[in-house]
């Protein structure tokens, strides 16, 4: 009988194949999926894509908002994408992973187009948990795995970043938000990311930085409700409507009305000005001349320097040290 063992694996192999190719038309062909066109370009390029399963749990009757994404290493590497609560940001991250990976097993895609630059690793940082038995709380869980991202980024990679910053503290949220988007565009991979955030202070980024582009999930106001349009467009989100899902939700109507309360009083204070006014006063101060004896950065740029250990650092580190300089010089000329 071992005789023929290689050869009932050999038809096993083949039949499972089979199986899953015609599993790939059925679904292709039910779904009204496309082919899609992979390439060794960098660029990826979706018309009217949709989430595979999202789409089969909609209503009778109820047709997927489709969305474009399109992502390159030269004029559109980071899309900030801002919005409310419930509006589909995290929906439009999975739909875009979800297509790039069905297309590079060999299958066709829920999308109107697809052409998609050869992708080697996806990295996702979605949802919120933490791990009790290793004692680590949520945001230390969403630290490790950026980090993980940060340090094993390609120049083919796709990454999905969700509300990073959100389990700690405002200020701190957004400053780490902040720093992990501006070290992803200077990074010399330039990898193609989405980046789903509340905090609209990352818009401002786009003035600083040319390949970061901002997008919204938009929503229709009425004079007592939010109907969430699901389609993503060019531009930035000033509003989380967060109070109007909480009253979605069930949230008692004192609780409703005293939050809108406090919301009003916090808005009068200009308190998220106060936060972009730091983000502004940080990244002049970055680019104060460092020819400037007077400058305390100076001080701080030849303390780093002398205590770098030049034998340890990656080459990439070194690259990315090399262009934080670069930037402050260049920012001196102006």
């Amino acid at each position: 009988m071992t005789k023929y063992i290689k050869s009932v694996q050999q038809n096993a192999n083949g039949i499972a194949q089979l199986d899953c190719l015609c599993s790939f038309s059925e679904l292709a062909k039910i779904n009204n999926y496309v082919q899609p066109i992979i390439d060794g370009s960098y660029a990826l390029d979706i018309k009217n894509g949709r989430h595979p399963v999202i789409e089969k749990q909609l209503p009778l009757g109820e047709t997927y908002i489709a969305n474009d994404v399109y992502l390159d290493r030269s004029t559109q590497q980071i899309i900030m994408i801002t919005g409310p609560n419930m509006s589909g940001k995290s929906a439009i991250l999975r739909q875009t992973a979800l297509i790039v990976l069905l297309a590079q097993m060999g299958s066709f895609v829920p999308a109107e187009s697809a052409k998609i630059g050869l992708v080697d690793k996806i990295f996702t940082r979605v949802g919120a948990s933490d791990n009790i038995s290793m004692g680590e709380s949520t945001f230390m869980v969403e630290m490790n795995e950026t980090a993980s991202i940060l340090n094993n980024v390609s120049d083919r990679s796709l990454i999905l970043l969700d509300e990073i910053g959100r389990g700690t503290s405002t200020y701190d949220g957004i400053s780490i938000a902040w720093a992990i988007s501006e070290y992803l565009h200077e990074h010399p991979t330039k990898a193609k990311t989405l980046f789903a955030t509340h905090y609209h202070e990352l818009n401002d980024m786009t003035d600083s930085f040319k390949r970061i582009k901002n997008f919204n999930v938009s929503v229709k106001e009425t004079k007592n409700n939010v109907l969430f349009l699901r389609k993503l467009v060019a531009g930035g989100s000033h509003h989380s409507f967060g109070i109007h899902v909480a009253k979605m939700a069930g949230m008692p109507q004192m609780v409703i009305r005293k939050a809108n309360k406090i919301l009003k009083r916090m808005e009068k204070s200009n308190a998220t000005e106060d936060i972009k006014d730091n983000l502004d006063a940080v990244q002049n101060e970055m680019q104060l001349s460092i020819f400037n004896l007077d400058d305390p950065i100076l001080t701080d740029i030849k303390d780093e320097i002398l205590s770098t250990d030049i034998d340890t650092l990656t080459p990439i580190e070194a690259l990315m040290k090399l262009n934080e300089i670069k930037r402050m010089l260049l920012g001196s000329k102006k």
